[in-house]
């Protein structure tokens, strides 16, 4: 009896077929990896111009009566919040009569497409002219 040897037998593609299921499911998760570190490595990158941009937002930002907000820069979204944590018009000695200056705890959240990026808390001062203030009588 003689046989022909054209081909591979059943056993022998399916060895085949998972020796490259397995290599290829290594190299598979290789290229995820890598780009989710490129799309970390792209929003690292432009984070800085957008938050210095947030800033500048923020300076015109007088914080007397609205004390939390939303902003977006490009594809990020910050969610900030004030908080007062000193006020001169509550302190026991107060320098500036006509102004009331307050020192406030500033907690931001930095977003891209509702996923967190980073958490940022800082200070900010604002002041403003104070609306109780009476000015001294002036004798002549």
């Amino acid at each position: 009896m003689r046989r022909n040897n054209h081909g591979f037998s059943l056993l022998e593609a399916l060895v085949a077929l998972v020796i490259l299921s397995l290599t290829f499911s290594g190299v598979w998760g290789f290229f995820g990896t890598a780009a989710q570190s490129t799309t970390r490595i792209e929003e690292a990158l432009a984070l800085p111009a957008a938050f210095e941009q947030y800033l500048d937002y923020m300076t015109l930002e007088s914080l007397q009566q609205q004390r939390s907000g939303k902003m977006g820069v490009g594809e990020f979204q910050f969610a900030w919040q004030a908080n007062v944590n000193r006020q001169s018009n509550k302190e026991i000695y107060r320098r500036q009569r006509e102004r009331v200056v307050t020192l406030f705890d500033l907690d931001v959240l930095i977003l891209k497409e509702e996923r967190l990026i980073s958490e940022v808390s800082t200070q900010i001062v604002r002041q403003w002219k104070d609306p109780n203030y009476v000015p001294p009588p002036s004798f002549q």
